[in-house]
């Protein structure tokens, strides 16, 4: 074969044997795709949005893990979608050269319930937090909590278990965001027990030697409409997704900065850069900060939610905006 090289070969020879995807190390980081700019695109066509309803974006801070969400068709009497499937963690590794195709996480001890979604991961890379439903006790379902899986000396992602009080309680725990030194932020909705006060965003301190203290709530000018918040790990601004007055769509991106007494400025609005007429949630900046990724959903009718999706994809972009944006 006339002009391969021998390292050519060995890649492709490689990508044969272990059915990866052979990139070249400089494109590993970000599964081979060709940086945007700033205008989203979709993130990895073919391998992370396959026409299925994905959401959610994750790397490893060394770039060598991916993590995202789909949501698989069909009825299944464990989940929370009777008639429109299951959110699903999947789970793609960058190894000999090349992306592994994605695989489900079955997180769950013992069980082989699905329902897991919104990941994020500590600095170190070691514990992978997730939200989902699963009750231990019943095998069934009960509240949406936040859960941590620990990475095994093997590489493996290990059986996980929900996050003690006071993180997760009779309320519904979601979304959490790891900050760098892993404290968590994540919302609590309290079920319409009437005590509006437990809604929203809240931030626990990590304790010296694991655990966090108790939560306090997050002040974010506007009211508690804060949802899907992820927070730079120097906490110098944090992006959630909210239905609040005057947005673009069904519910849109904004972003607050941390003044320097500690407050958070009002929410700007990410404007049509960003925001559509459909849900844009699920906001992650990458951890070298250059790119800026979030999912977009569409259900039908637009108030519908989940029960009624019928499109979900994960984009990025050049993650300059959030200094275009800042007072």
């Amino acid at each position: 074969m006339p002009g391969i090289t021998r390292a050519a070969m060995a890649a492709l020879s490689l990508t044969m044997a272990t059915g990866s995807v052979a990139l070249d190390s400089h494109q590993s980081p970000y599964l081979g795709q060709v940086p945007p700019g700033d205008t989203p695109k979709l993130f990895a066509p073919g391998m992370v949005n396959t026409g299925a309803v994905e959401l959610n974006s994750v790397f490893s801070p060394d770039g060598k893990e991916f993590f995202f969400t789909r949501m698989i068709d069909g009825p299944d009497e464990q989940q929370g979608y009777p008639g429109k499937g299951r959110l699903i963690l999947f789970h793609t590794t960058f190894s000999y050269g090349g992306w592994n195709p994605p695989k489900s996480l079955r997180l769950y001890p013992g069980s082989p319930h699905t329902w897991a979604a919104d990941m994020s991961l500590s600095p170190d890379g070691q514990r992978l937090y997730f939200m989902g439903p699963y009750e231990p006790e019943t095998g069934g379902e009960g509240n949406l909590n936040i859960w941590v899986s620990e990475k095994g000396e093997d590489g493996a992602w290990q059986p996980a278990s929900p996050l003690p009080a006071p993180i997760n309680t009779d309320a519904q725990e979601v979304y959490s965001s790891v900050i760098a030194d892993g404290s968590l932020y994540f919302t609590t909705y309290a079920n319409g027990d009437g005590d509006a006060s437990r809604d929203g965003l809240h931030r626990a301190q990590a304790k010296v030697g694991g655990g966090f203290e108790a939560p306090v709530p997050v002040q974010i000018p506007g009211g508690n409409s804060v949802g899907d918040t992820f927070v730079a790990p120097d906490e110098s601004y944090l992006i959630f997704s909210s239905e609040r007055a005057g947005g673009i769509g069904g519910g849109d991106l904004y972003i607050s900065y941390r003044a320097a007494d500690g407050s958070w400025g009002a929410p700007i609005n990410m404007g049509p850069e960003v925001n559509t007429e459909r849900l844009d949630y699920c906001p992650v900046v990458s951890r070298d900060g250059k790119y800026f990724f979030f999912s977009r959903r569409t259900s039908e009718p637009a108030n519908g939610g989940w029960r009624k999706v019928v499109a979900g994809d994960v984009y990025w972009m050049s993650a300059d905006i959030i200094e275009r944006l800042r007072p």
